[in-house]
């Protein structure tokens, strides 16, 4: 089957690859690191890590205009260096994604049972047994069983629903952060910003170097571009389009937190330094009350759930790209007829 009659995504679809792989499990992992190294200088981090995701996005783009292709970096391997060398670059970029949907199964599985404890706890009910890591590991792979399941069933993976929720779920946590700036005075919102330099120009540097990461992902538009309709206008537009929602959720939600989530009395610096994982709950928690807290592990459930779909999909065709070459066995490489989706290859990606 010829890649042109499988190009079923478009704009918003390769969008929602992109937004699904970078937005959300960043923000809340490493905003904590990010403001304990930086202050408020945190939200500049941020920003000048987005301009060098632009430039990085800028070459994605440009390589993918001229090879429309899934597989993403390793075509782009093949087509400019040797065939040895994209065999190496794609088991890498193969098992990183992998490595990263584990992460982002465990971190769903993290969320999932936190608020679970909290509901049972608010019950009166014993919730220790939610702690149990083996617990957590079953619900991981019960999430990834879930969305290989999924992908080999359709060609979407059903990732989109997770993507459209989690932009949601921070888009309600935002506006509510926005009403309680609304209600507070602007000296004391402007007292919370001071210092604002907190590190200097080296806390600036190490927080960029920390969060960097939090801005990677649409690298996996182009795994999947022999799946994307008119790719020479929406693999590049859907590359910019994902990186300008993450940085339109990550900013003003950053201010948010350092402006009305600063603890009464103390600093955005010494509460992440306190609690550099849940700061962005506490944050929330303290400017909404309990449904903040409840706004961020939805966001955070969604934002895994999402994630490990796009990490998935990507790594998925990868393989079949490499399979397509005999660099990895050839049955990875068979579509399955009725759903038209690298079954074999979603298998063992899993």
């Amino acid at each position: 089957m010829s890649e042109d009659t499988t190009r079923h995504l478009g704009l918003i679809g390769a969008t929602s690859v992109g937004v699904g792989a970078i937005v959300g499990g960043g923000i809340l992992a490493l905003a904590g690191i990010a403001f304990a190294t930086a202050g408020p200088a945190a939200i500049v981090a941020f920003a000048l890590n987005g301009c060098i995701a632009l430039l990085t996005a800028a070459s994605f783009a440009e390589l993918a205009i001229r090879f429309p292709q899934s597989g993403g970096t390793y075509n782009y391997a093949k087509r400019v260096a040797s065939i040895e060398a994209a065999f190496v670059v794609g088991w890498v970029v193969w098992f990183a994604s992998i490595v990263a949907g584990v992460l982002y199964a465990l971190g769903f599985a993290v969320f999932a049972a936190e608020g679970a404890a909290r509901l049972l706890e608010g019950m009166g009910r014993d919730a220790a047994w939610l702690e149990d890591s083996a617990l957590r590991v079953a619900i991981a792979v019960a999430a990834t069983a879930f969305y290989g399941l999924m992908l080999v069933r359709t060609a979407r993976g059903g990732g989109q629903t997770a993507t459209a929720g989690k932009l949601i779920v921070f888009a309600v946590l935002i506006a509510g952060g926005a009403w309680a700036m609304g209600q507070t005075a602007t000296s004391t919102l402007l007292s919370r910003l001071d210092p604002f330099f907190v590190g200097g120009s080296d806390g600036l540097l190490r927080a960029m170097g920390y969060t960097f990461i939090a801005l990677q992902g649409f690298d996996l538009i182009a795994a999947v571009g022999g799946e994307v309709r008119d790719p020479e206008r929406n693999l590049p537009r859907a590359m910019y389009l994902s990186l300008g929602i993450a940085l339109c959720v990550y900013i003003p939600l950053l201010l948010v937190l350092v402006t009305v989530g600063t603890p009464e009395g103390g600093s955005i610096v010494e509460a992440a330094a306190a609690n550099p994982a849940g700061l962005v709950a506490e944050a929330a928690e303290r400017f909404l009350g309990p449904t903040g807290y409840w706004l961020v592990i939805g966001a955070g459930v969604l934002s895994m759930l999402s994630a490990l779909q796009a990490n998935l999909l990507g790594a998925s065709r990868v393989a079949f790209a490499m399979a397509r070459d005999r660099t990895l066995p050839r049955p990875l490489g068979r579509m399955r007829g009725r759903s038209g989706t690298p079954a074999i290859a979603v298998g063992v990606t899993l």
